[in-house]
């Protein structure tokens, strides 16, 4: 196979595991960790122990959505976590669903 056929694959390959392995896919989602850190409380709570919290939630996707995009207060604490304006609604979903996978053994090592 021809290298220019290769190089385009594995670029696209590695921009779709990007999330998967921990790593905001958007300046938008960038900004979300000026105030959170994966494993411990910085501003707001860690995304671990967010994930955690909404564990067993059904609505977890749902309600992490709404927080990024209309922000939300007195969950977490006095702090009030503003909306992100910048943030899309799929990126918002795509996020809420990374976070979520924190809870998945093999994100945890």
């Amino acid at each position: 196979m021809k290298l220019h056929r290769i190089v385009p694959s594995l670029f696209t390959l590695s921009a779709l595991l990007l999330p998967a392995a921990g790593m905001a896919a958007s300046s938008s989602e960038e900004s979300c960790r000026v105030c959170h850190k994966i494993d411990s409380k910085l501003v707001g709570p860690a995304f671990m122990d967010v994930a955690a919290r909404y564990a067993k939630d059904k609505d977890a996707i749902a309600k992490l959505k709404r927080s990024m995009l209309q922000g939300s207060s007195g969950k977490w604490g006095t702090v009030a976590m503003p909306p992100n304006a910048g943030l899309s609604e799929a990126e918002a979903e795509r996020f809420a669903h990374w976070i979520m996978s924190l809870n998945k053994p093999a994100a945890k090592k």
